[in-house]
């Protein structure tokens, strides 16, 4: 085995005893998901999803990275019709998923790796993930992804701004990072250099869009307001790149 391939074995293990301990201290993958804002968050996601997936008929669908499949959760709520393999690197968050939701016949949730994805060549019309691809090996999962989508199949992702200031901060402060529940390997992406990662691995239609204002650690009370701001500061130009997120979509010619 390579060295290269050693560090992404080590990498993922390391992911894995990560993941597994916060589901057995608090149960979810990030203390982000569980608030007002949180909330709001994952559903403005799932629209954004939601429309591409709508465009591609009844497509076949990966998740990566699912966690206990919050995520998964909230988008089969939406589109109960959708079917969806799921994978998570850690075992016991894959425990909490399958036992939460059994009520979805056309879900599969495994055990898996994002950088050799259980599906056939040619055999997904759409993979997805909510804030995953910071966790990962890029290069690695992205051939992946690019391998198992049929042509013409898309992709589309939510991953954290590294031009956001606090984001900045907690990626590149480990301290900080470790108080906010980040694992050590984890990163953040820049979306210019994002976007030539991704037509480099062989995608096209490539759109990398900052968004998002929306802090999960702000009081429930400031919701309303903060919505109307969003909108506004997601479509000023400059203060948009230090959003807090990262749209990606992209297409297997």
């Amino acid at each position: 085995m390579s060295s290269q391939a050693d560090a992404r074995t080590e990498r993922a293990a390391r992911e894995r005893a990560h993941f597994d301990q916060l589901a057995d201290e608090v149960g979810e993958v990030w203390w982000g998901n569980t608030t007002a804002f949180g909330l709001e968050r994952s559903a403005v996601r799932v629209r954004l999803l939601t429309a591409l997936l709508d465009r591609l008929g009844n497509p076949r669908c990966l998740e990566i990275g699912a966690g206990r499949g919050t995520f998964t959760e909230a988008v089969l709520e939406a589109r109960p019709q959708l079917r969806v393999t799921a994978i998570e690197i850690s075992p016991r968050q894959v425990e909490l998923a399958t036992s939460r939701l059994q009520r979805f016949p056309n879900l599969d949730f495994q055990v898996g790796d994002a950088g050799r994805l259980p599906c056939p060549d040619g055999s997904i019309d759409a993979v997805f993930g909510f804030s995953i691809l910071h966790h990962v090996d890029l290069e690695s999962t992205l051939a992946e992804m690019h391998r198992v989508l049929r042509p013409g199949g898309m992709i589309w992702f939510s991953e954290p701004n590294m031009l956001n200031p606090q984001i900045a901060v907690e990626k590149n402060v480990r301290v900080v990072g470790r108080w906010l529940q980040n694992s050590d390997d984890e990163t953040a992406f820049v979306r210019f250099s994002l976007a030539t990662a991704l037509r480099r691995a062989g995608f096209d239609a490539v759109k990398v869009r900052p968004f998002d204002f929306l802090h999960p650690g702000l009081p429930a009370f400031l919701l309303p307001p903060m919505r109307a701001l969003n909108a506004v500061l997601e479509k000023t130009p400059l203060v948009r790149e230090i959003s807090g997120s990262l749209e990606i979509v992209a297409r297997r010619p």
